[in-house]
């Protein structure tokens, strides 16, 4: 089977759980061979064949078990960044990318942001990209998120910048612990 009958299989298995079957499956098939999806529409694909087709088809069973596409590749775009993502973390979506906007449109170049419920991270970390001068706290009452998102901030450069703080905000005494 080459890589385009692969591709082509997967979005026929996944329409009935997905609106977007064939992107689902082109950027898993992209996942298992290690190239973009970009690199992986270059290829050759009608006349290579599929390697690791096991893990292939590991992953199209469980997109159609309706497991969202980012946490099969553990990352999510986010604001031009690339960011991890779990279980553990809400996935990053494309309309929140507004309220990132939204405060850099609004905050002073080196301003100080609380991101309540931070989960990956996302939202605090592309607005200090984008705000060498800023500086932020990202609070959320999961540790494992906590863990995603420090570790994002890492990955990006910005961990000097950006603090993650175990915190409840609807427990009196939160705002104690930044």
């Amino acid at each position: 089977m080459t890589i385009a009958d692969a591709i082509r299989a997967a979005a026929e298995r996944l329409c009935a759980t997905s609106d977007t079957a064939r992107l689902d499956a082109e950027l898993l098939m992209a996942h298992v061979l290690g190239v973009s999806r970009s690199q992986l529409l270059l290829l050759r694909m009608r006349d290579e064949a599929a390697p690791h087709a096991a893990g292939f088809d590991r992953l199209v069973e469980r997109r159609a078990a309706q497991e969202p596409v980012a946490h099969l590749l553990g990352v999510q775009e986010f604001f031009g960044l690339e960011f991890a993502v779990t279980p553990d973390t809400l996935i990053p979506r494309g309309d929140s990318e507004t309220i990132v906007q939204a405060a850099l449109d609004c905050a002073a170049q080196d301003a100080r942001v609380l991101d309540m419920g931070t989960g990956s991270g996302a939202l605090l970390l592309a607005f200090l990209h984008e705000r060498p001068d800023a500086k932020g706290v990202g609070i959320d009452a999961s540790a494992a998120a906590l863990a995603v998102a420090s570790a994002n901030g890492q990955r990006l450069g910005l961990a000097k910048r950006a603090q993650f703080v175990q915190a409840n905000w609807l427990e009196a005494g939160w705002e104690h612990d930044l």
